[in-house]
């Protein structure tokens, strides 16, 4: 649905005549009206202020209507222009719609009713193009954004905060061990915003080379550079009305943490060999893994450039913090997996979840996604066990070494035994036999202690 008031139109016409009439009538419409009667000085506007549509004389002073014409759709491909002539001539009706004109209209319009019609209409095509790509957008998207899922209480005050600076456009400074999820709390971020039914653009800043970082995020005009065949729009430009996400912020180099700092303190960016200054409305969300104060006090990252990032700061625990979760977000994960690969239904053993809980998960979330990915492509039956998991889990490289003191001595003491005779039971390739031997019990109480804690020998991985 097009909101009237929230359109701004430019007018531009060498008669102040004109411009006032057409002026008048949009302002009565409802639309927001600025007037050129020079090109000079609707080039200043048009670069200056996000413009929906131009009503555009062609016979203009000095530079001509079909000149401002070019420049206007090369800057914005999006913008409607409605070329106006007191000349009826279909050769040039044919040049300015070849050239990106929406329309083209013979002075003196007496009717100006049918000029009311003309812009509903451009309007209503515009709308339903921007709403078509929408779609397209969310459907390639669909099942592929996951969702937070939390039980701690200590991740419960993070989605808090979450949810409430989402609906304010405050820039918003995430950091977390890599692999917690802060491109998940951007996406929540934004999807919670009033700018939810905008773009939002995700950018790995370590990921892009230097050399071609400006050129991806600021965009770069034709000839700006050796290479640069044609007008190129930028990631910034792209998320505009929407939500930028700069992941590894610390990764910029200084010379693009001045242009950043720039887009933050004016809400401007010019393209790369461009000399015009392009108004910008969206909001950044800005991410890293690294210690960024310890960087400012080393002079690698700018303190000013922190000060204007960090406004509202959130933190993502890693998964060691929050060990209520790993159940909720294994099985999430799970279910996601199984409908993306086409697998049937299955469950996460007892004994593998009670492995997640001991495991210290440097990778975090990603790394259990990970790992449920091997073990749902190696399982065979209806429950991942023990035997469908990775080599690293049995070994215990990211066990935990610190024990749990929130837990019951009796709890603890199970744990234990539980990671000792799968442990026992792996080290001698399931052999019963051999295993309680080094136990010190008699196979029978080896049998009865193994069933008791849920472990089954015959699932076992072999060593």
């Amino acid at each position: 649905m097009i909101e009237i008031k929230s359109l701004h139109f430019l007018v531009v016409d060498d008669e102040p005549e004109i411009t006032s009439l057409f002026k008048d009538y949009l302002n009565e419409l409802g639309y927001k009206v600025h007037t050129a009667t020079s090109a000079e000085a609707a080039q200043n506007i048009f670069f200056e202020q996000s413009i929906d549509l131009v009503l555009l004389d062609i016979n203009m002073p000095r530079v001509s209507g079909l000149k401002l014409l070019e420049s206007f759709k090369h800057h914005n491909p999006d913008v409607i222009i409605i070329m106006v002539s007191a000349i009826q001539d279909i050769d040039m009706v044919v040049k300015c719609i070849h050239m990106g004109a929406y329309d083209y209209l013979v002075k003196p319009i007496i009717d100006l009713n049918q000029l009311q019609i003309r812009i509903q209409r451009a309007l209503s095509e515009r709308q339903t193009k921007l709403e078509n790509l929408t779609l397209r957008k969310e459907i390639a998207l669909q099942g592929n954004i996951p969702e937070i899922r939390s039980h701690s209480v200590a991740m419960k005050k993070v989605l808090d905060k979450i949810h409430t600076v989402a609906q304010y456009d405050t820039t918003i400074l995430l950091s977390g061990e890599s692999g917690t999820g802060k491109e998940v709390a951007a996406r929540t971020i934004h999807n919670y915003s009033n700018r939810s039914s905008n773009s939002f653009v995700a950018v790995n800043c370590g990921s892009i080379p230097n050399s071609l970082m400006e050129s991806t995020l600021f965009g770069h005009e034709r000839g700006a550079f050796t290479g640069a065949t044609k007008r190129k729009i930028g990631l910034f430009e792209e998320s505009n009305c929407g939500t930028i996400f700069l992941d590894e912020i610390t990764e910029t180099t200084p010379e693009l943490q001045i242009r950043l700092l720039r887009v933050l303190e004016s809400n401007h960016i010019r393209r790369v060999g461009g000399n015009h200054e392009i108004k910008l409305d969206l909001r950044i969300i800005a991410a890293t893994n690294q210690d960024i104060h310890r960087l400012v006090e080393e002079g690698t990252f700018r303190e000013d450039l922190y000060y204007r990032l960090n406004v509202f700061h959130i933190t993502l625990l890693p998964l060691r913090e929050r060990r209520e979760d790993i159940p909720v977000i294994a099985d999430y994960h799970l279910d996601q997996l199984i409908k993306k690969m086409g697998k049937e239904k299955v469950r996460l053993s007892t004994a593998v979840l009670e492995l997640f809980n001991q495991f210290e998960w440097k990778g975090n979330i990603r790394e259990l996604i990970n790992v449920i990915e091997n073990a749902l492509i190696i399982c065979k039956g209806d429950e991942i066990t023990l035997k469908d998991l990775p080599s690293s889990l049995h070994r215990g490289d990211g066990k935990k070494t610190v024990m749990a003191i929130d837990e019951s001595y009796t709890q603890t003491k199970e744990n234990f035994e539980r990671q000792y005779f799968s442990t026992l039971l792996q080290h001698v390739n399931g052999n019963i036999s051999k295993a309680a031997k080094i136990a010190g019990l008699s196979r029978q109480h080896f049998h009865l202690k193994i069933k008791k804690l849920g472990i089954n020998q015959d699932i076992l991985p072999s060593i």
